[in-house]
């Protein structure tokens, strides 16, 4: 297959957000016809249509698939058009960390505060990711720091432990089977969903695939506040953090399953990045910080 060019998938996702080859080409500030041109030589590549013409376009299957392809490499072209333009100014730091929704709710706030007063002038990325997302990421190089909890083994991350937590299996009075369940009726379990943040590869983690097994189905819904929210409503079960357990107002009438073998998961919570990688003076400043801030 040839390869997509950048310029054609440009016009491509200009015609889609703009509603029309006229008005992609003004945005552009190219003609009409090389819109046209850009969109049709997709089309002869890809060997299918991709948009449906008339007075608004509209999108083929395989259409709304390339849009959300052209999106996320024209965002990471653009990406790299900023990096450099901020290296040719001299500003080469930027701290590009990725942490757990439970982890920014109570700690990156006041670690990103005060890291800024520290470093006034380093550029941040940070972003909320579910753990298994974060890992992949750093090993990805998409991001130079994961701030989650650890897992068993991680051979190819250097670590840097911070403090120790628990997620707990927890359930809402208002499931139908909540007097079964907090009991400890791991038949009841069987039949509702497990709310999770992000699924593993059962191929990587059979032992995931084994708790997965405890239950109905897997739900997986990255929002931390959706995954409440659902549970509040009794429409499945889920982990939750302990001290998210003790402070958030809406999981003070969730009941921990403390009779379910598996219902309680011990973690080490801390900063990783990927082995022998050698980090840039922004991702040790954050680390060193985090250090101060549990007294390490």
């Amino acid at each position: 297959m040839s390869r997509l060019e950048n310029s054609e998938l440009r016009a491509f996702r200009a015609v889609v957000e703009e509603s029309g080859f006229k008005r992609a080409a003004q945005s552009l500030h190219i003609s009409q016809s090389a819109v046209s041109q850009s969109v049709a030589k997709l089309e002869a590549k890809l060997n299918t249509p991709l948009i449906r013409r008339g007075k608004e376009p509209k999108l083929t299957d395989a259409g709304k698939r390339l849009f959300d392809h052209a999106v996320e490499v024209l965002r990471d072209e653009q990406q790299v058009l900023e990096d450099i333009a901020e290296l040719k100014l001299g500003r080469t730091e930027t701290l590009n960390i990725a942490m757990g929704a439970s982890i920014n709710r109570f700690h990156g706030a006041k670690l990103i505060s005060a890291y800024y007063l520290e470093n006034p002038h380093t550029r941040m990325k940070v972003s909320e990711m579910p753990s298994r997302n974060i890992i992949y990421a750093v090993l990805s190089g998409n991001v130079e720091l994961g701030f989650g909890p650890f897992q068993k083994h991680m051979p190819a991350f250097d670590t840097v432990p911070l403090y120790d937590d628990s997620r707990h299996l927890v359930v809402s009075p208002k499931h139908p089977r909540y007097t079964e369940m907090i009991k400890g009726d791991v038949k009841a379990l069987k039949r509702t969903p497990l709310i999770t943040s992000a699924l593993d590869n059962p191929d990587m983690r059979p032992s995931i695939q084994r708790l997965r097994d405890q239950f109905s189905t897997v739900w997986e819904v990255s929002s931390l506040s959706l995954r409440i929210h659902m549970l509040e409503q009794g429409m499945g079960v889920t982990f939750i953090d302990y001290k998210l357990l003790q402070e958030h107002p809406q999981c003070r009438s969730f009941r921990i399953m403390d009779d379910v073998s598996f219902g309680r998961i011990d973690r080490q919570v801390g900063l990783y990045f990927r082995s022998g990688k050698t980090l840039s003076n922004s991702g040790r400043n954050f680390i060193a910080l985090c250090q101060r801030h549990w007294k390490l």
